[in-house]
């Protein structure tokens, strides 16, 4: 009998040893994927950085246009197109303001609601009442034939999609 126990007790030393084995085994893997985690996360907070770094020189680049300094040629080519994109955003949200029934500020160009009297963003003394009720026709066809021309529209009755050209 004594001898039945002797091997029990040996098989539950080997199954404790085993486990604590895999244990180690497990905790390790864990260790290791936690740390690979972490490093991970550390490279892609390095290159959210360095892209905001990049557009940190964009910016620059692009205020230096602005203010007129003169920039490479490879640059101003570039630099013209962001002109041109900045000119459609522009008319882009005016129109959509004109379709919210919004005002835009004449002074700073934040939109405000037609109730507004008063700028939200500078405090600027938004258009008369009678100014406001204004009925407004908006030209759907302009705002298309300014847009990008890589972006196709397609209307149909109520519905627009905005569908991307494939590069030709």
């Amino acid at each position: 009998m004594d001898e039945l126990f002797d091997k029990l007790k040996d098989g539950a030393s080997k199954a404790k040893d085993n486990a604590e084995k895999i244990a180690k085994k497990v905790a390790q893997r864990t260790s290791n994927v936690i740390s690979q985690t972490k490093l991970t996360f550390a490279v892609n907070e390095a290159q959210n950085k360095v892209k905001d770094a990049y557009s940190e020189i964009g910016k620059i680049m692009y205020k230096k246009h602005l203010d007129g300094l003169e920039t490479d040629e490879v640059y101003s080519e570039l630099l013209e197109k962001i002109d041109k994109l900045m000119d459609e955003i522009s008319m882009l949200n005016d129109k959509i303001a004109e379709l919210k029934n919004s005002l835009k500020c004449p002074e700073c160009g934040a939109f405000n609601t037609v109730d507004s009297e008063y700028c939200s963003k500078c405090g600027a003394q938004l258009s008369s009442d009678e100014e406001a009720e204004e009925d407004v026709e908006i030209d759907i066809d302009e705002a298309y034939d300014a847009a990008d021309d890589s972006i196709e529209y397609n209307i149909d009755e109520d519905v627009i999609t905005i569908d991307p050209k494939k590069p030709e």
